[in-house]
């Protein structure tokens, strides 16, 4: 796809249409990836970002367990060492960058990620291609960018390693399909074609493996089929010609790489966990610090999966109403959450379309290609839908409903709905135009969808975006502003991305701004007025008082040339991180002591040195050595206010 094409060749031009469809989907990529900040790319991202390099870390130090500070609660607690459940593969790619240490730590997730769509849509190039050579170009572009305008663009609202490996998953799965179906129409493979089967086989069990078993699974059977009369092939000398066992290439390449694969995986995971393929969920520290997911655990035989939870999955991830229409920017957001319909409850529902609306397209040719291929008895490309239905298995049976997960989704769609594009015969030229627009316009609607989420996801706890999509309501419906409410005692929580203002209704003074996600409030805004202090706190000997109100203090302890920050929250002692002292005796601090929230936090000159989960906090007043800031002006609760 990438190489330099003739003018002359018939097939350039599709090439090219390709290309521009790619090029274009991944800076859109990119730009979302960046926050439309290019010079971003390599800035080091916060929690998640840096679990790959420190697996990587870990292996040049021949050791499997990480140090337990990088992956926090999502580290395995196993005889006193930490390890990361991720498959091998991304870590080893960053082998060459763990040699600096942590100096590229957590800055090259956004590069992989992009570099990781890149190779998906030229994968799906190559599938479509394949599938159909004397394909319009219409056709072939129309595939590449109903791939590309897929949940796989949702992933670049949030630069995590858990988006990273979903994206790597399904680009291994499609250049395995693709390399499979090289291989076993080739009359006389050539050595680089069983190595581009192979390793995207191995790479996809290694990157993810639910996936990567169930399209080495597909493969394996697709080959099988196709050199079934040679694996019993006749032989030997005797009377009755006993039959012998012969295995073709192709059939050992591809069995070869997929039984290597998950021997690697099983070896590993078994090292980890003393399993060759469970995961002990109850021994995450997530799960060992609290006590209600580890029940949850427990009651669900210690894992993450069952089919108890099929009744819920398989109905939200398939549901068309998934999504909802606003009139804030972007215009689309998620709908409610999936109803648990499972005999045993999910552990986890977070906000989450289906496939039905943010894949329309490729669900819709998806379906045809299905029927397309049985009437025509494609029996490989029936194996290699099988194998993308398996890869998709665990994933409904997981007990977790995320929008990541329709990316597990896509590897069963898209062979049948390439083979579609690629053969499907329309009788008239009415009915191309019919579905040439309906392409165009179901790309267009991927594309909307999946960037609105991703915006959504990544945007949705910002104070500037929150302010920016006010204002161009205003500028474009006027007011009264949508979605706003005032925040009460007891109030039940409201949809997603509500934003309330909590203020004093008699003298109209705002506290702070807050929006609700996930039935929880997330702070917006809070006002330098007992919620919220900021200012410098001039430190003299000993003890110094920063804030303080009914129930709460807070004191900045000295001694030794160090500041030790303490809190007593009701009776409860939490002392935080000790810092050095400044020459001039002089911290800018932020404090925050949130009762909607129910948090307390200190940073000091930008970093973090106290923290906890409290109650209802009241108001507090600085400590005599504190200057507070300047009033900020005009906040966001007033802009709003103003809009109500």
């Amino acid at each position: 796809m990438w190489r330099p094409t003739d003018p002359a060749d018939p097939a350039a031009r599709t090439t090219r249409a390709a290309r521009v469809v790619t090029i274009a989907a991944t800076v859109v990529f990119a730009l979302i990836v960046c926050r439309c900040q290019p010079w971003q790319l390599f800035t080091r991202e916060a929690y998640s970002n840096d679990f790959y390099d420190e697996q990587a870390r870990s292996f040049l130090r021949f050791r499997l367990a990480v140090r337990p500070e990088v992956p926090g609660q999502e580290g395995f607690l196993i005889d006193g060492k930490t390890y990361l459940y991720y498959g091998p593969f991304l870590a080893l790619v960053r082998l060459p960058f763990a040699v600096f240490g942590d100096v590229f730590a957590g800055r090259l997730a956004r590069l992989s990620m992009i570099v990781g769509f890149l190779s998906y849509c030229t994968a799906c190039f190559h599938l479509v291609r394949h599938l159909g050579p004397a394909a319009s170009t219409r056709r072939v572009a129309g595939f590449v960018a109903a791939a590309a305008c897929s949940p796989a663009l949702f992933l670049s609202g949030w630069v995590s390693v858990y988006h990273e490996t979903e994206l790597w998953a399904a680009a291994f799965a499609v250049w395995a399909i693709v390399g499979t179906l090289r291989l076993i129409s080739h009359p006389s493979p050539a050595r680089h074609q069983y190595l581009a089967v192979a390793a995207p086989l191995m790479a996809g069990i290694l990157t993810r493996a639910s996936v990567g078993i169930g399209i080495a699974a597909g493969a394996c059977l697709a080959v099988v089929v196709v050199f079934r009369s040679r694996i019993f092939s006749p032989g030997g000398t005797t009377r009755d010609q006993k039959r012998r066992i012969t295995v073709p290439a192709p059939v050992g390449t591809v069995v070869g790489a997929s039984a290597l694969g998950f021997a690697i995986h099983a070896a590993i995971n078994w090292a980890k966990f003393g399993s060759p393929t469970k995961l002990p969920g109850q021994l995450q520290l997530l799960s060992l610090n609290d006590p209600v997911r580890a029940a949850w655990f427990a009651g669900n035989g210690d894992s993450f999966f069952s089919p108890k939870f099929l009744t819920t999955t398989v109905v939200h991830y398939l549901r068309p109403d998934t999504v909802r229409f606003e009139r804030l920017f972007p215009f689309v957001r998620y709908g409610p959450l999936a109803t648990d319909r499972s005999s045993y409850p999910l552990e986890t529902i977070t906000a989450s379309a289906s496939l039905t609306a943010s894949a329309t397209l490729l669900l819709t040719a998806g379906v045809v290609g299905v029927v397309l291929i049985v009437h025509r008895r494609s029996w490989p490309l029936l194996a290699l839908v099988l194998g993308g239905a398996i890869a998709a298995g665990p994933t409904f049976t997981i007990g977790f409903i995320g929008n990541r997960y329709l990316v597990d989704m896509l590897p069963a769609l898209l062979v049948p709905a390439a083979f579609a594009y690629a053969t499907l015969s329309l009788p008239t030229s009415s009915w191309r135009r019919i579905a040439g627009g309906a392409t165009v316009a179901l790309v267009a609607w991927g594309a909307w969808c999946n960037v609105s989420l991703a915006l959504w996801t990544q945007q949705l706890k910002e104070p500037a975006f929150t302010e920016w999509r006010y204002r161009v309501d205003g500028w474009v419906f006027g007011d009264p502003a949508p979605g706003l409410v005032d925040l009460t005692p007891g109030m039940p929580f409201p949809r997603d991305g509500v934003v309330a203002l909590d203020r004093d209704l008699a003298t109209g003074r705002c506290s702070g701004v807050y929006i609700a996600e996930q039935g929880a409030w997330v702070a917006l805004e809070r006002s330098n007025d007992g919620r919220r202090l900021t200012g410098t706190l001039a430190l003299g000997d000993d003890r110094n008082l920063v804030a303080g109100g009914d129930i709460w203090l807070v004191d900045a302890i000295v001694a030794d040339g160090q500041v030790t920050f303490v809190a007593e929250i009701d009776g409860t002692t939490v002392t935080g991180d000790a810092v050095a002292l400044p020459d001039d005796g002089t911290v800018s601090f932020d404090l925050v002591a949130d009762p909607i929230v129910g948090q307390l936090e200190l940073e000091i000159d930008g970093d973090q040195v106290l923290f906890a989960f409290t109650g209802a906090l009241g108001p507090g007043l600085p400590g005599p050595a504190v200057t507070l800031a300047a009033d900020p002006g005009d906040s966001l609760c007033r802009q709003l206010e103003a809009r109500r």
